[in-house]
């Protein structure tokens, strides 16, 4: 069993790169100019592209420099990009430089599609009115094609967590034809190869045929190798990513007095899968003093830490299980306070991070604390924070008053002796 599961991970490798990009769809095929879009959208996003490309095609559509253009002259050019220079004089010199030192226009130029495009003068035009709209070619195809299996109920359970999964670089890296492939011959595969993955995906992809359609879908392997069509997907299915909440609690804390000590937890919601974090918590050093932190019960099985780093107004802590967590909720951390001073200051996360076991990261969303005041006491008549014989000689002073004013310390309305009274028993707090 082994050995065919490691001739199963080894086909997957070399098969990867092998497999002729979809061009089907609904029975019609794309354009030239549809494919090396759709293929290369990220690159295309990319703002210094956006910056150069336009006149690089202007320049590129030009009928003396279009009978230069050959698959020869390409070559060429990649082997020396200085040698476009000498062909097409215009050719900006932030070009040359994305050819010389880009892996990503490298990788692109290689590809036979772009060739042919760039000999096309009507597919470049093409091209370019793909890139002034900037639309996802195939999520929409994809989304009426299977628009019965998107609304059932168990898919849309799923679907967010496939999404974030299908979207990290390290899933990315996987997903070429041949391993989709792979995995709809052996769905057990995908749960080797992507941990995080639920045991109900592993089934549908299993017994299910209508899943079993989607996911031999030349369309759908060349989709879920773009993040980009992933996320208009997700828009298309109105399907949003769950997000992790990672909280202070409690929200609100009024401040103990001077020389007492407190504690705060930073608590995680909506969690599934988490196996490590890293979290900084920022504080106000003049009324607050750290002074220790215990491990949560979130995390699972051996725990490997990472000394807490503490400066001034600021503690990092970074934690990771031997196994992801199956909890939805629970406390990742508590830490401890002495009270330096009596005053409002905030509790705010920052530089939160989640990982799975396989090190990809979930997005997650931060919600801060906060240090209050106590209030001030009803016999502090003046509000000057001392009970003396100031607070005293203003409820005398308004001895008999009526109505909402400060002087009837118990709020019955009436400032009378039982009001003197409570000034009196708290005198010199």
């Amino acid at each position: 069993m082994v050995c065919i599961l490691l001739k199963r991970l080894f086909a997957l490798f070399i098969l990867g790169g092998c497999l002729v990009y979809a061009t089907k769809v609904s029975g019609q095929e794309f354009s030239l100019a549809e494919r090396v879009f759709q293929k290369y959208q990220e690159v295309w996003e990319r703002e210094d592209i956006q910056e150069v490309l336009p006149d690089v095609l202007i320049e590129l559509k030009k009928p003396e420099n279009q009978r230069l253009i050959t698959p020869a002259t390409i070559n060429a050019v990649l082997a020396d990009p200085d040698l476009l220079k000498t062909l097409i004089p215009d050719v900006s010199d932030e070009f040359i430089t994305f050819l010389k030192e880009d892996a990503d226009i490298q990788t692109l130029l290689n590809d036979p599609d772009v060739q042919m495009l760039l000999q096309d003068p009507e597919a470049i035009d093409e091209f370019e009115s793909l890139l002034e709209v900037g639309s996802p070619v195939l999520a929409p195809l994809i989304f009426e094609r299977y628009q019965t299996l998107f609304q059932r109920e168990d898919i849309r359970e799923l679907l967010p967590d496939v999404l974030i999964i299908l979207k990290a670089p390290e899933t990315q890296a996987l997903l070429q034809p041949a391993t989709i492939k792979l995995v709809a011959e052996d769905p057990d595969l995908l749960k080797t190869i992507v941990p995080e993955i639920e045991d109900r995906f592993i089934m549908l992809l299993k017994e299910d045929s209508d899943v079993k359609v989607f996911v031999n879908d030349p369309d759908v392997h060349t989709l879920l190798q773009n993040p980009v069509e992933i996320d208009a997907l997700a828009k298309l299915l109105s399907v949003e990513p769950p997000l992790i909440v990672v909280s202070v609690m409690p929200a609100s804390l009024e401040s103990p007095d001077v020389g007492e000590q407190f504690s705060i937890t930073i608590d995680i919601a909506n969690a599934q899968n988490v196996a490590g974090y890293q979290v900084s918590l920022q504080f106000d050093s003049e009324a607050l003093q750290y002074v220790s932190w215990e491990q949560g019960t979130y995390l699972l099985g051996d725990i490997f830490t990472v000394p807490a780093i503490i400066g001034t107004g600021e503690i990092t802590f970074a934690s990771t299980a031997s196994g992801a967590s199956d909890a939805a909720q629970g406390t990742l951390l508590t830490i401890t306070f002495e009270v330096v001073a009596v005053k409002a200051s905030p509790l705010s996360l920052s530089e939160v991070i989640l990982s799975s076991s396989t090190g990809i990261e979930f997005p997650v969303v931060t919600e801060d604390g906060e240090i209050v005041e106590p209030p001030t006491p009803p016999w502090d008549v003046n509000k000057d924070g001392v009970i003396n014989i100031l607070d005293l000689t203003l409820v005398a002073g308004n001895f008999g008053q009526t109505g909402d004013i400060e002087a009837d310390v118990n709020g019955d309305g009436v400032v009378n002796i039982l009001d003197l009274t409570l000034v009196a028993a708290n005198f010199g707090k």
